[in-house]
């Protein structure tokens, strides 16, 4: 008798059979996987954009899909930045205004880098008087033994002083002075309504560049970041936004003095925020702006997709079930006579005493046009039956999926209705422009490419390894529970090492793990009924007739498997 021990044995075997040692197989840097009308992308720009993405997700970006996948986005972004150049976008009105703050937090941040390497004092003072007000942080250990954890506990509050400190340093250094009175006469209801103190100045500075007028803020409204606007809801609230902007204007001001457009990361960082930006704008102007999104047009798209904003429909229905076709057709004539005379007590006393359903009197409710009926799941002909039903008039009889002979009478049915358009008016236009801006994008992605002549070559980037290396990619795959991985590499396995060999073997693995590890017995019992039919006679097509004869329940043996010796 064959043991799962056995089969066991068979494929350690197997995975024992292939060697350790993987040999990487790496595509040249230079290798070129697209090319456009004045650019080209390379395997080392690929690989470079996968060492930014967090580790935790660059493995999704790392198989030949992934690279893939990968290759399509960047090749997107860029042929839409050659147009942004194209249209020079840069020049549009708001664009600098609207990466300003996060240009300045650059330069602020490396500021701030700069100034803590200078390093922070602790005085022996500071020290024992936190280990003296702190007690429970350090029960059982001496000031000495606290001493290290002491600093390291005390270093925030040092490092936010220290930028503090230098903070009043600067102001005074430019004789930055806020004028909060200006502030206070700042009419945020109505912002148009302070031009007439636009050259009032409510920052003021002996350094003209840091200046600030009310007429520039006004200017500048439009593009403060929304979720910086709704803040802004008294002129307290507008005080504290100019305290913080000021800070964060005054250090980009002294680290644009110490020549910071020189620093390499600056300058990396402030390139990536005017190119996400260049992009950011090419798309509102080439697909957003394109969708008209008038209170007609809005409407017309409601109407034409009523149903994404009504809700479904639904019945209810009381069910009877029974163990057998004579007693459900039986009781199916009892019920007729009882509601021919109005009798619902009768009929509920029917259901209480001899029906399978007596939860909830026998009624399901919320039951949509789906093919599921709650409680039984998915049974299509119960479904269909409940949406073909009359007011009034009993269900034939009939086996439902759970091998229940029920009949039903309809209770209620709930039309689908559509939500007033003036409720949804906001929602309509945001799934408006989610969907009819993904088919604008695609159209003018297309475009974009034929324009720039874009051509990609996926096919470089495939990194075909022996059979070998796949097999041991699998093992590893296996010992740390990540079945998907594995499946992945045994389908590799079969479309690059096609010799009858090592894909009947990555076929057998696949059924097994389907079977074994995932519970897939409908996969498994394909991949195994597969392998007998595609490959000839070899060492695991009786391995495979007895996982065949075990997925379909023809044996019980497997009780025996992992307590049996013989």
């Amino acid at each position: 008798m064959f043991k799962i021990k056995n089969l066991r044995i068979i494929i350690f075997a197997l995975i024992l059979l292939i060697p350790l040692i993987i040999i990487s197989k790496e595509i040249p840097g230079e290798t070129i996987v697209a090319e456009f009308e004045g650019g080209k992308v390379t395997m080392g720009d690929v690989d470079n954009r996968i060492s930014k993405i967090p580790p935790m997700y660059q493995s999704k970006y790392t198989s030949n899909e992934g690279r893939k996948n990968l290759l399509d986005m960047m090749c997107t972004e860029e042929i839409f930045f050659l147009e942004a150049v194209a249209l020079n976008v840069e020049q549009d009105e708001g664009f600098y205004s609207r990466i300003e703050n996060q240009i300045k937090s650059v330069y602020f941040g490396e500021y701030k880098k700069e100034l803590l390497k200078e390093g922070i004092s602790y005085t022996t003072e500071e020290k024992k008087s936190y280990y003296q007000e702190n007690p429970d942080m350090f029960k059982g250990k001496t000031y000495e033994e606290s001493e290290v954890d002491i600093e390291r506990r005390l270093r925030p509050e040092k490092e936010k002083q220290l930028i503090e400190d230098k903070k009043n340093e600067l102001f005074k250094s430019f004789n930055v002075e806020i004028v909060y009175s200006v502030l206070d006469s700042f009419d945020l209801a109505n912002i148009d309504s302070n031009r007439v103190n636009a050259k009032k100045k409510y920052i003021i500075s002996s350094k003209p560049e840091i200046e600030k007028t009310v007429g520039e803020f006004i200017d500048s409204y439009e593009f403060i970041p929304q979720n910086n606007k709704a803040a802004l809801k008294t002129n307290e609230d507008l005080k504290k936004y100019i305290e913080n902007k000021s800070e964060l204007d005054i250090f980009y001001f002294a680290a644009s003095e110490k020549g910071y457009e020189d620093n390499e990361y600056v300058k990396e960082i402030v390139g990536q925020i005017k190119r996400n930006m260049m992009l950011r704008t090419v798309y509102n102007k080439l697909v957003v702006e394109t969708i008209g999104y008038s209170d007609e047009n809005v409407e017309a798209y409601y109407h034409e997709n009523i149903d994404q904003f009504s809700s479904k429909a639904y019945r209810k229905i009381q069910t009877f079930g029974f163990d057998s076709q004579k007693t459900a057709k039986k009781k199916c004539k009892l019920v007729k006579k009882y509601m021919k005379k109005n009798d619902e007590e009768a009929i509920s006393k029917l259901i209480e005493e001899h029906s399978v359903y007596t939860a909830k009197n026998g009624e399901l409710d919320h039951i949509y046009q789906n093919g599921i009926v709650p409680g039984i799941g998915k049974d299509e002909v119960y479904s269909n039956m409940i949406w073909e039903a009359e007011f009034g008039k009993l269900s034939k009889v009939f086996k439902n999926s759970k091998d229940v002979f029920v009949f039903f009478r309809l209770l209620e049915d709930h039309e689908a209705e559509a939500t007033p358009f003036d409720e949804i008016k906001d929602r309509i236009k945001a799934k408006m422009q989610k969907n009819l801006s993904k088919e604008k994008f695609e159209a003018v992605s297309a475009e974009l490419e034929t324009k720039y002549n874009l051509e990609k070559f996926p096919e470089r980037m495939i990194v075909k390894l022996t059979a070998e290396e796949y097999f041991n990619k699998a093992e590893e795959a296996q010992k740390k529970k990540r079945f998907n991985d594995a499946i992945y590499y045994y389908d590799e396995i079969i479309k690059y090492h096609q010799n009858n060999s090592d894909d009947y073997k990555a076929f057998f693995m696949k059924g097994f793990l389907y079977a074994e590890e995932l519970n897939d017995k409908e996969k498994a019992l394909g991949m195994f009924s597969e392998l007998l039919d595609k490959y000839p006679e070899g060492d695991l097509h009786e391995s495979a007739r007895f996982m065949i004869s075990e997925l379909e329940g023809k044996s019980n043996i497997i009780e025996n498997f992992e307590s049996s010796d013989q």
